[in-house]
């Protein structure tokens, strides 16, 4: 690096200031300490750490902020300061913040550019670029993840950011891939999260890059596409929606913590009982009753439904869901796409007065 370059990446490490970040995070959900007295009696029956961090998350508490107190006179007029804490207290509970708290950020980034100087080009716009280019894949690639690689320079970020790629390629992941100073202070892991979220989108297509290249890992081992869906619905609404199925004939009598693995972004190897889907059409299942389903448990809009997401789609609906034959779901492949394809000419409006489309279509009205 000559003197030249060394000035304009000094200068651009100038743009990025962790600290000030923080403290920008730390403050972005301000509560009343009458709303935390508010909410402290359910939060302590809460025993699940994964549970708590939705708690957090539902009552627009801070991520970066890991406990809340409040003061309290009990009947002898002494003071007492009851707390609430996502502290994370184990390496497991460790990875769980982690990886909350890097999607709390990068959306916290997204909803308010502005307000953090962020700019970004996404995961998928850059997967899409990637399928439509007609130049050769591998001089392509190369071009990609030196251009990729200036974008994150330009951020002022640390090259730390980079672990994360050997974090994401080890199963289990691993937090020593990170090389924090010291995991032990839950401080490492959001300066982490606040500089990876920041590029997050760039470190992902560098990964992305590395699957199609070196074939080191496979593309569906990175990020979402190897897990469940994410339903939009607390657990609280997902219990109604799993009985109300169970009643209206939808789906085949399961067990609720099964259901909910494949609606909270559970790894798809730990699905051990599908869910059977009821709908027939024919000897065959009635694929866009299931398609509708999932589009309103999960609130994706009509635009998702494009020709790669539409590849994980469909993947997970194999991993997740069967039919009480083997022979309804064996042509699963050829029936999603179908079903989208009916779906998307007619608006997802339900046109052949099917009953079980309109059960489900209550079921979220």
């Amino acid at each position: 690096m000559d003197y030249f370059e060394e000035q304009q990446y000094l200068e651009s490490k100038l743009k990025f200031d962790r600290d000030k970040i923080w403290l920008k995070l730390t403050k972005s959900k301000p509560q009343t300490k009458e709303f935390i007295k508010s909410i402290e009696s359910k939060f302590s029956e809460i025993k699940n750490y994964g549970e708590k961090l939705l708690f957090w998350k539902n009552n627009n508490l801070s991520p970066f902020k890991l406990h809340y107190e409040f003061t309290i006179y009990n009947e002898k007029n002494e003071e007492k300061t009851p707390v609430i804490s996502i502290n994370p207290e184990d390496n497991i509970e460790k990875l769980q913040y982690l990886k909350w708290i890097i999607e709390e950020c990068y959306q916290e980034y997204y909803n308010n550019p502005k307000k953090y100087n962020f700019e970004t080009v996404s995961f998928e716009q850059l997967k899409q670029r990637f399928f439509e280019s007609d130049e050769n894949r591998d001089k392509f690639i190369r071009f990609e993840e030196k251009s990729t690689k200036e974008r994150i320079k330009e951020t002022g970020v640390s090259e730390e950011v980079y672990n994360y790629i050997k974090f994401k390629q080890r199963e289990p992941n691993v937090l020593s891939d990170l090389d924090f100073m010291d995991v032990k202070i839950v401080t490492s892991l959001q300066y982490f999260a606040i500089e990876l979220s920041f590029v997050y989108d760039y470190i992902k297509y560098l990964i992305f890059l590395k699957s199609h290249n070196k074939k080191e890992i496979s593309v569906d081992a990175v990020f979402s596409e190897n897990k469940t869906f994410k339903s939009t619905y607390d657990i609280k609404n997902l219990k109604n929606i799993h009985s109300l199925l169970i009643e209206k004939n939808i789906i085949q009598k399961i067990n609720f913590e099964d259901f909910k693995l494949v609606f909270t972004e559970t790894p798809l190897k730990e699905i051990k009982n599908k869910i059977v889907w009821l709908p027939k059409k024919g000897k065959g299942v009635y694929w866009e009753s299931l398609i509708f389903f999932i589009k309103e448990i999960c609130g994706y809009p009509e635009s998702y439904f494009n020709t790669y997401s539409n590849k994980i789609f469909i993947d997970k609906i194999g991993r997740c869901f069967k039919s009480e034959t083997e022979t309804g779901f064996s042509n699963f492949n050829n029936g999603i796409p179908r079903g989208i394809t009916n779906l998307k000419i007619n608006n997802f409006r339900n046109t052949t007065n099917n009953k079980n489309y309109q059960k489900i279509k209550d079921i979220f009205s």
